[in-house]
């Protein structure tokens, strides 16, 4: 025997929803199911995710999340990362929804949900401290937890846009001192150092120009030309600042003289001769090679016949 449900006026469609979640369990996963296939975006005016939205924050337990999550979470985790953004907000699941993405932080499947969820609970402005620092802790756990280049990079990609949000920039500075302190996730606060190397200040690199006293740029620098998971990047990005600040003789002589005790060191000189090829091409407001010009101040003149500059960065 099957219930016929008749609705005598228009938009009842909710009311349909839930009375088929209250009255049928069994009918409850293929009905998540069915809207998350629906959705055709990951903004909560798409009516399916505002539909999984309100489902949540009315009917949000621990096995509701974990179905939920395994639903959505693989293979469409903006909209997870939407609807949950519904759910940390409300007063009735905020707490659980919280929990539970600390635990997904951890997964590589789910990661990207996560990332997407803080990333637009960090870009609003009016959000309340409280969330914005749950928000950082779960970027933290992402990056400390995933070894998984894709997700990596996908932190990365957050920080470089959330950099760029004033309020969020602090916060990413306050991870790299926590790094440097030896308090929080040496990973988080690497990639939170490059995403603050692409912040300018009247188009000058702020980290070059007037950075944080919390914040030893010499040291960060150093560390990630060391390690071989950031080398590349931090290479990429010591170009940029390089060739934005060759034109100008005082902020070129300000910044290769904040490099050059980076470069040196024990395990720098592949790294060093990796950044000069980078700098091939770049000259001077003067017309000098800034490739020949951090050469001459790194190599020894007794070493340059054994390690001449062109046979090293051909």
């Amino acid at each position: 025997m099957q219930d016929t449900v008749v609705f005598d006026r228009p938009a009842y469609g909710r009311a349909i929803l839930e009375y088929v979640w209250d009255n049928y369990d069994l009918m409850r996963k293929p009905l998540l199911t069915w809207l998350v296939a629906t959705a055709r975006s990951a903004d909560l005016e798409d009516h399916a995710v505002a539909a999984l939205a309100e489902l949540t924050v009315r009917h949000g337990t621990v096995d509701y999340l974990t179905t939920l999550s395994e639903l959505v979470g693989g293979s469409h985790p903006q909209v997870l990362g939407a609807v949950m953004e519904s759910a940390v907000r409300s007063e009735h699941v905020g707490r659980l929804a919280w929990e539970a993405l600390y635990g997904w932080a951890e997964q590589k499947s789910y990661a990207p949900a996560v990332i997407a969820l803080c990333r637009r609970i960090l870009e609003d402005s009016s959000v309340d401290t409280s969330l914005a620092k749950r928000a950082m802790v779960r970027l933290r756990r992402v990056a400390h937890k995933n070894n998984d280049d894709a997700v990596v990079s996908q932190v990365l990609d957050a920080f470089d846009a959330l950099v760029q949000h004033p309020t969020v920039a602090q916060r990413l500075a306050g991870e790299v001192h926590g790094w440097q302190q030896g308090k929080v996730s040496a990973r988080s606060g690497a990639l939170a150092f490059l995403a603050l190397m692409t912040v300018r200040r009247d188009g000058t690199p702020w980290l070059v120009c007037s950075p944080s006293p919390d914040i030893d740029v010499q040291r960060a620098v150093h560390d990630l030309l060391s390690s071989a998971d950031t080398a590349a990047q931090v290479i990429s990005r010591l170009t940029h600042w390089i060739r934005s600040c060759a034109g100008d003789p005082g902020a070129y002589t300000q910044l290769r003289e904040q490099l050059l005790p980076a470069l040196r060191g024990h395990n720098m000189f592949e790294a060093g001769m990796k950044l000069m090829n980078e700098l091939r091409g770049i000259s001077t407001a003067e017309g000098v090679s800034v490739a020949d010009d951090f050469y001459n101040h790194l190599v020894d003149s007794r070493l340059r016949t054994v390690f001449p500059l062109e046979e090293n960065i051909a």
